[in-house]
This record gives structure tokens, sequence and C-alpha cells, in this order.
């Protein structure tokens, strides 16, 4: 049986790449799933996963734009009465450093903080009282191995990307506060702190002309979008506030959650 049956999924970023394959793995494991993005190809994205066996709609929506991150949530309810998961997935990218002109920079901040971070923050308030109404859910942010590292690796992703990391640095803070203040209604808040992975992002960084080396090297969103649907599968009781590392070189997998500490007692 499939391992989601049943429950209702809302992934933004869906109508390429790693969005839309979370989607369809979503679907494969029986969810019913909502669909947004600015691409108006969302559409036949939405229609095609109805194939899978599934109910879907899909939005064209700004996520930057809290009139149209309330449209989607708003039809996600009356399609189908609730929302389980969140995967807020849209995210964009600029190159950008300290020396350039504060014009450009502006507006390099309106887009990358708008999507990656703002987008992030609408989407997870706009459902988090409609998880806190239904008694449980579980959002998944998406982060970057930038901000989270594997041991070894400078933190940060160099001179030119430090509005991207600003905005990924936002992703982690909303993570980890949300997961305290909604561990009590059983809503479990996490991210993937992402390495290369094969992606509709990643190829226009190269291009969309990367080398067989390149694409070699990458992480398979196969395996990503595995882990997501085992880390939703651990249910209610499962962790949450984690920055899970997903890093090129380093097995795909969830680590098992550390024992808690016990708390010492004053004598």
């Amino acid at each position: 049986m499939a391992r989601l049956q049943g429950q209702v999924a809302l992934v933004t970023g869906a109508a390429v790449g790693l969005g839309r394959q979370y989607a369809e793995a979503l679907a494969r494991e029986g969810c019913d799933v909502v669909v947004c993005d600015i691409r108006p190809e969302i559409v036949r994205v939405a229609e095609e996963l109805v194939r899978l066996g599934v109910r879907a709609i899909g939005h064209v929506a700004d996520v930057s734009k809290p009139a149209d991150v309330r449209r989607v949530v708003d039809g996600a309810l009356a399609e189908f009465g609730k929302i389980d998961i969140l995967i807020s997935n849209a995210g964009v990218w600029r190159g950008g450093d300290a020396k350039d002109p504060l014009d450009k920079s502006l507006q390099d901040y309106d887009v990358l903080i708008g999507t990656n971070m703002k987008g992030v923050f609408l989407f997870g308030r706009a459902v988090i009282p409609v998880m806190t109404a239904a008694g449980g859910g579980h959002i998944i942010n998406i982060a970057t191995d930038h901000v989270h590292t594997h041991p070894g690796r400078p933190t940060a992703g160099g001179s030119a990307m430090d509005l991207y990391d600003v905005s990924k640095w936002g992703v982690l803070g909303l993570t980890l506060t949300w997961a305290k203040a909604l561990a009590p209604h059983n809503i479990r808040v996490n991210s993937f702190s992402m390495g290369a992975t094969d992606s509709h992002m990643l190829r226009g960084f190269h291009n969309n002309a990367p080398s067989e080396a390149d694409v070699a090297s990458w992480m398979k969103p196969e395996a990503v979008c595995d882990l997501a649907i085992q880390l939703i599968g651990e249910g209610h009781t499962g962790r949450t506030g984690e920055n899970i590392g997903v890093w090129v070189g380093f097995e795909i997998e969830l680590k098992p959650v550390p024992a808690a500490k016990p708390v010492p007692v004053a004598a």
C-alpha cells in the first residue's frame, strides 16, 4: 500500500526539476497534490499527476506575493479540505557580492529574499493554522549546503553568493523556530540543506549544457525524493527541527534521532 495514502501535499516551484519530482513521488505514495509555480506549464503538471491515480490541482502563482499564496492555499482547502504536507521548494539563484552597485543589489535582494525566504515564510504561515486545526502536519523547507555543510568544507557558497546565502540562512532560522513553536501541535518542521543535485536550477547554472562528468558527480533527484518520503513517513512522532544534510559524497539517508540527554537535577 502507498505509504502516504489519503494525505494532501502542497509543493511550491513544481513545474520543473526537483520540485516536479517531489510532486510525482508524493503522488506515487498516494497523496493528492497541489502544485504551484510561476511557469504556466504547472497546469499541465497537475494533469499529468492525475494520471498517477490521485487528485491534483495546479496554480500559476508567485510565492513572494501574499495574494497568490492565499489563493493557492484557499484553493487547496476548497478542493481537498486539508493540507497535511508542505514542501517549500521554490527557489532562485543570482550571483552577487559586496562590491556590486547598490541598484543591482537591491534588485537581487527583492528576487532572492522574496522567493527563497519570504516565499517559505508566507506559505508556512498560511498552512500552519490549517495544520494546527487538523492536529498535525509536516513542513519541509529547502536550504543549501552553503549554510549547513559537511565537516571539512567551509561554510558559505563563496564571495559571489551573499544574498543567496542570506536567504537560505533565513530558511534555517524559520525551520528551527517553527519546529519549537509547533511541536505541541504535532507539526514537524525540517529542512534539507542541499548540495549539488541534478535539477533545473543547477543545469541552468551550467547554461543547460553540463558536462557528463558534472552530471555524474551530482546527486540523483530520485534519492532526494525518497529521503523526503521517508522523513514524512515518520509521522507525528518523527524528528523535527533538523537541518538534514544532503551532501555530495555522503550517503543520502536519515540518521537515527539522537537520544535525548538527561537533564541534570539540582541536589
